[in-house]
């Protein structure tokens, strides 16, 4: 997690199963804005990680 100003980030990596089969790995994110202690804004997502560990 990082905090700087109003703004803070959290940064999750993780894998989840498939249905089908097999696992997809994940890289998710949340950014919150803040003002006057409250939430002003928030923005998340989520990306799949298809290189490897090395890349």
């Amino acid at each position: 997690m990082v905090e700087q100003d109003d703004v803070v980030m959290a940064e999750i990596n993780g894998t989840v199963k498939r249905v089908a089969g097999g696992e997809v790995r994940l890289s998710m994110a949340e950014v919150f804005v803040m003002r006057d202690g409250r939430i002003a804004e928030r923005r998340a997502w989520v990306v799949e990680l298809k290189e490897n560990d090395h890349r």
